[in-house]
């Protein structure tokens, strides 16, 4: 099993090697290096990939929440 480091910038989970430390205003953070890259393009690329990331985080928490409700559908909370 690889290990994985969440990245702040994305808010998922990474292989470490795709990793880096990257400083910020609260010290160091992991973030990948998609995003690193990401960074260092222009505004107009920069906009797409957060739109782009917007999307992945959007349908991640839509499938949470839709799981969320399978499990409580199929286990009912015994009060």
């Amino acid at each position: 099993m690889t290990e994985t480091v969440f990245c702040y910038c994305c808010r998922v989970h990474h292989e470490k090697k795709q990793m880096r430390l990257f400083p910020t205003r609260q010290g160091q953070r992991w973030r990948c290096l998609r995003s690193i890259e990401a960074a260092t393009s222009s505004r107009r690329e920069r906009d797409a990939f957060g739109q782009k990331q917007s999307e992945i985080n959007r349908e991640t928490a839509r499938r949470a929440a839709e799981f969320g409700l399978l499990l409580r559908q199929v286990q009912p909370i015994a009060s």
